[in-house]
């Protein structure tokens, strides 16, 4: 018998267990009966009001208040405005109401006069977690919050592919998505000019799909299980089954039908049910004993079948999982080794990398970013290395990760961070690459390294800029076709013992066609850094990452951060700060006193000059901006002027 048919005739077979056990668990759960059912709400047109919500004041639970209007569509009431309600799951005891739509060519809700969303506190109803909201023509203000009002937030998507939304791409600074909090004081969607004048929200959305395949517009409501149903007297209640008595929990003296012994409260059906147990002074019946029997029987019979077929479909599962395990390595590796005339990676296994990292060990976490975590780790020969892994279920991750293994094959110079090569044959690709053991310039800068701040003189730091801006010139000009960073930052710029400088961190990197002048993609990076013709175009060019070392430059005069929120409103950002300070002739004032002190006037001026080439770097328009080769040439101009008045000295 083939392995086809006996995994046929075995599905089958469960088929009818399933069909026969089924018919049995409906003949057991007749015995109990349902009594002492709320009063429902009549339907609202074709839709029915499920317990406890309440149309009128003589049905449902009137503190579960919506309204059915004049058009027969169920509405829901908020503090300042009403919603129309879009489905109902009485299950889950939650709906879902229809936002407020934006006024016709504007980028502000039609409820932005009521605020927004606010619901009534002191009723049974909150916002669930499970809603995504799309905030529209927002202030700067938003970038001290929580949300992700960055250029790679969802709500960039949803401005270019929805037609109702046209307007606001040229309306206010920014937009920014968030997910609902969902707990029992969720009850505000605030909409005003100090935040943002518009919104959207998406109920279980996936954001990883595009536009047109997102859910319609909605915000999901929850509400509480309700108590007993309310009454005056005992008249209000079925005598049989409840009995009318004053409810402990209520300061208010609120009466209740209370279920009687036996029986118990079902909030979903608004009814007191009877207990299906074997429990009465009696004893159990015949009938029920062997009721009991039989079913013990089958659902032992039952068992015994599915664990056989659970553990066949197992077995095809585990072999299925490890032959696409191997066509996934032999992928990797083909992608990996058609390098464009670049050296092959060296391939690790998993268990060698596994040895090395004590099996991942959180003592050996060096660091986590967007793409996964970087682990330290010690080949079997003695050799410390830095073992990168993609976050695991994150494909971007993983994209991110092969992208940096091909650039690293094509290139090689003493500023970038050498590849020593990848394993593979995990669920996601790993690649291991030389260890720098001073950490990164920005914890220099920042003094989180011990005496760091000391230990960066300003001849240091000149020799940091060269080493960066030789590295990105070689990414830019001998590179075959050039390669564009795009994420170029002070944390991405790693010291050796020596504080000889390597870029590293090249996941966001983009490989560049000969005959192309950009590439438009969509903007990716880190604030405070991004080229804004880049945020604005989608356009990426090798003056991209001009711009971004330009504010590294800036990092290394001031040692300040390129996004800082402790300084003024409208100096956070570092680049606009400086600005500020050259044109107000105030420059001195920003470099770091560390430098400052005791500082001779040579030092003083060849501070001034990186400043103004930082500048230069930072030119709005693109074309304004020098390569990174004249950038490097420039930087060794000022060196040998530092040089010269030491040796004259």
């Amino acid at each position: 018998m083939s392995t086809a048919t006996l995994s046929h005739q075995m599905e089958s077979m469960t088929t009818r267990l399933f069909l026969f056990a089924g018919t049995l668990l409906l003949l057991l759960l007749s015995r109990a009966t349902h009594v002492s059912s709320a009063t429902l709400c009549p339907p609202c047109g074709n839709t029915t009001v499920p317990f406890p919500l309440s149309t009128t004041p003589t049905c449902g639970d009137p503190s579960y208040k919506i309204r059915c209007s004049s058009s027969n569509t169920l509405v829901f009431d908020t503090l300042n405005n009403s919603y129309p309600i879009e489905s109902i799951d009485p299950n889950s005891q939650r709906f879902v109401i229809r936002p407020a739509p934006l006024l016709t060519n504007t980028c502000v809700s039609t409820d932005k006069v009521h605020q927004g969303i606010q619901l009534n506190t002191t009723l049974p109803f909150n916002i669930t977690s499970s809603n995504t909201i799309v905030y529209l023509n927002c202030t700067t203000t938003l970038l001290q919050s929580p949300l992700n009002c960055s250029a790679a937030s969802a709500c960039h998507s949803y401005i270019k592919a929805t037609a109702s939304a046209a307007a606001c791409q040229g309306a206010g600074p920014l937009c920014c998505t968030y997910r609902t909090g969902g707990s029992s004081n969720s009850y505000m969607l605030r909409v005003r000019d100090s935040g943002c004048s518009a919104y959207s929200s998406f109920v279980n959305l996936n954001p990883a799909l595009p536009v047109n395949r997102w859910p319609e517009p909605g915000l999901e409501i929850q509400w509480l299980s309700p108590k007993e149903t309310v009454c005056g007297s005992q008249q209000d209640c079925d005598s049989a089954t409840s009995t009318c008595g004053p409810d402990a929990s209520s300061a208010l003296g609120i009466r209740r039908c209370f279920c009687n012994d036996g029986l118990v409260w079902d909030p979903i059906q608004g009814v007191c049910a009877k207990k299906i147990t074997c429990q009465n002074p009696g004893g159990c019946d015949d009938s029920t004993s062997r009721t009991a029997i039989i079913a013990g029987s089958v659902c032992g019979v039952g068992a015994a079948l599915i664990l056989a077929v659970i553990a066949f479909l197992l077995y095809k599962r585990h072999r299925r999982i490890k032959e696409a395990q191997a066509r996934l390595a032999k992928e990797r590796e083909g992608i990996l080794n058609a390098s464009n005339g670049g050296r092959a990676a060296k391939l690790f296994s998993g268990k060698e990398l596994k040895k090395a990292t004590n099996d991942f060990s959180s003592d050996r976490l060096l660091g986590v970013g967007g793409y996964g975590e970087v682990y330290k780790g010690i080949l079997q020969d003695g050799t410390v290395v830095a073992v990168k892994c993609a976050k695991l279920g994150n494909p971007k991750g993983t994209d991110q990760v092969l992208n940096e293994v091909r650039i690293l094959c094509q290139v090689n110079h003493r500023n970038l961070v050498g590849l020593l090569g990848c394993c593979v044959e995990l669920e996601q690709p790993i690649m291991v690459y030389e260890f720098i053991e001073n950490g990164t310039l920005l914890d220099h800068l920042q003094g989180q390294m011990p005496k760091s701040r000391g230990l960066l003189t300003w001849t240091h730091r000149l020799q940091i800029a060269r080493h960066t801006a030789e590295g990105l010139a070689y990414l830019h000009f001998m590179a075959v076709p050039p390669i564009y960073h795009r994420d170029v930052k002070s944390s991405n710029i790693l010291l050796d013992i020596k504080m000889n400088a390597k870029v590293s961190d090249f996941g966001l990197s983009r490989l560049a066609q000969t005959d192309m002048s950009h590439i438009s993609t969509c903007a990716q990076g880190t604030l405070g850094y991004l080229d804004p013709e880049y945020y604005r175009n989608y356009q990426l060019t090798d003056k991209s990452d001009v711009y971004s070392f330009g504010v590294v430059l800036l990092e290394l005069l001031t040692a300040q951060k390129a996004i800082d929120f402790n300084r003024a409103a409208d100096d956070v950002n570092l680049a606009i700060y400086v600005h500020r300070m050259v044109a107000e002739e105030k420059l001195m004032d920003v470099i770091d006193p560390v430098l400052k002190n005791g500082a001779t006037t040579i030092e003083l001026e060849t501070m001034k000059a990186v400043a103004f080439l930082a500048l230069g770097c930072l030119e709005e328009k693109r074309q304004n901006r020098p390569s990174m080769k004249e950038v490097a040439e420039e930087i060794e101009y000022i060196i040998s002027i530092a040089s010269a008045k030491v040796v004259e000295n």
